[in-house]
């Protein structure tokens, strides 16, 4: 029979055994666990990703494109009248004329910016020359000596209309302007008038803010200002205008020109800062906007020495003054749906660029980059080559599971030029099969994903529960024997303390009287 020790020792050993056995298990429900969980979160990732539609990489070049429908043809006027000095009566209006190039900083309030030469004159030059445009259309002037022209210049008076050295008109055309100038440009139905707001001289930072009233069916475009302070000698840059030459006539129509330059230096003048750049730009090109790889204005056009020497305004200067006019410079609805059907098509998504396209000209319908490119992707529809949003969906659906870490595709489209800056996803949330395909993510991560994962948790807490008790219950289990055999213990070690209250102090046994030996165990009693 075993001893008290060998069975509380066995006890021990069995629990052990089943301590380590339950610690293997738990281990292993552990780790299904953490597979579970790992699972679903992938699951619910893969649907998020199933959902999202595809992207592409803007390029410089479309980048240009989505900023060319802001910039606009400035004409400014400057009217006069002369009073004759012989008979007391003021003239007809004569003028002098400007033309160059703006662009809008805020499509909602119709602000525009320009050089300011574009709106200020020399009142002096301009008195001067009206008075000789008068005389001689109405004198005959043979014979007069420069007294006699000194004399003209220092009595005869020109003024503007109310009053004031001149008057002045500005007037701006978008997409495509008509070079010459016109007797009355309210007349034709390209020009819109703008109001002046603010300017700085020629001799001071050369920039102007005017504004024009926003027109129903003429939804405008804008472009957003960078920060001329992280410019670098080199930095590629693209200059967008109208410039003009000496063959330009009253019927020709303008398109704005792009070409390319780079910054060749920075210079001081008149105590402030401007960018010397190398590029060709002409007369007619002051004001334009100057953009970087980013599609940024960092400058505008103020002055040149030459076809390929010229000097920007940074665009800090221009910041500053539309903070301080209370301008803010943003993105319009039409640069939205431009960007959007432009992406559409460079995936070849044609039927879906054409809604944007003809969402732009529903807003705009003188946008000829829109009408240009709906041609081109009807072409392309005519030609087959479409390819339509839920096609390209789920092909990328099927390639999902197998791409671990997928690349930017590039799409290879003629006259690209695949220097990509940042990738903007086709994020048509109007869309019916964006709408579908995000509803599908929400719906798998809401009763799919959350509630796996929810349940995990459960399970995992109960476990660990479990464990704690189990090992509490060994703890004291170790730490003393059982309530039972340690009474019983008692008992006998009792017994055993007192042989003369007829007990067998050897094993405990009942002695009944006058016996000599235990019945128990045969030890000898006294």
């Amino acid at each position: 029979m075993p001893g008290k020790k060998n069975i509380i020792h066995l006890n021990k050993v069995h629990y052990n055994i089943n301590h380590i056995k339950g610690e293997i298990m738990a281990r292993k429900i552990m780790k299904l666990a953490v597979f579970l969980v790992i699972l679903a979160l992938m699951l619910g990732f893969t649907g998020v990703l199933a959902a999202q539609p595809d992207t592409y990489e803007l390029t410089s070049q479309d980048k240009v494109l989505l900023t060319q429908p802001s910039v606009c043809f400035i004409n400014s006027y400057f009217w006069g009248y002369v009073l004759d000095p012989w008979d007391n009566t003021w003239s007809n209006a004569y003028y002098w004329a400007f033309v160059g190039t703006g662009f809008c900083v805020n499509p909602d309030t119709g602000h525009i910016v320009t050089a300011g030469h574009m709106v200020e004159i020399s009142a002096a030059e301009f008195k001067y020359d009206l008075i000789e445009t008068y005389l001689f259309d109405n004198y005959n002037l043979d014979g007069w000596t420069q007294d006699d022209w000194n004399w003209a210049y220092e009595n005869i008076k020109v003024e503007g209309y109310d009053g004031g050295d001149y008057d002045l008109e500005v007037y701006v055309q978008f997409n495509t302007a008509n070079a010459g100038i016109p007797d009355d440009p309210t007349s034709m139905d390209t020009f819109i008038r703008a109001e002046l707001i603010d300017y700085s001289g020629w001799e001071q930072r050369d920039l102007a803010l005017i504004r024009i009233q926003p027109q129903t069916g003429r939804a405008l475009s804008s472009v957003m200002i960078g920060d001329s302070s992280m410019v670098e000698i080199q930095d590629q840059l693209t200059i967008i205008g109208y410039p003009w030459t000496s063959d330009i006539g009253q019927n020709n129509v303008l398109s704005p020109t792009i070409t390319s330059g780079n910054i060749s230096g920075r210079i001081m003048l008149s105590g402030t800062e401007v960018l010397q750049i190398q590029g060709d730009a002409r007369p007619g090109n002051s004001g334009g906007p100057v953009l970087s790889n980013d599609g940024l204005v960092v400058g505008i056009l103020t002055m040149g020495t030459d076809e390929t020497n010229n000097y920007l305004r940074p665009a800090n200067d221009v910041m500053e003054m539309l903070n301080r006019n209370g301008v803010t410079n943003k993105l319009g609805m039409i640069d939205e749906e431009f960007k959007q059907g432009l992406v559409n098509y460079r995936l070849k998504h044609y039927t879906k660029a054409i809604e944007h396209f003809n969402s732009i000209l529903n807003l705009n319908q003188r946008h000829l980059l829109a009408q240009e490119y709906r041609s081109k992707a009807q072409e392309a529809i005519n030609r087959g080559e479409d390819v339509p949003i839920e096609q390209a969906s789920a092909a990328a659906e099927e390639e999902a599971p197998d791409t671990a870490d997928p690349e930017p595709v590039e799409e290879e489209t003629a006259g690209t030029d695949t220097v990509s800056a940042e990738t903007v996803q086709e994020a048509d949330a109007e869309e019916g099969s964006g709408l579908m395909g995000l509803g599908i993510a929400i719906i798998i991560v809401l009763f799919v994903v959350v509630p796996l994962v929810f349940i995990i948790l459960i399970v995992v807490i109960i476990i660990l529960v479990v464990r704690r008790k189990r090992r509490t219950a060994a703890v004291t289990e170790t730490s003393e024997p059982p309530k039972e055999e340690k009474k019983k213990e008692s008992v006998k070690e009792d017994k055993k303390a007192e042989p003369g209250a007829g007990f067998c102090p050897n094993c405990g046994e009942k002695l009944k009287p006058g016996d000599k030996f235990c019945s128990g165990c045969g030890n000898k009693v006294d």
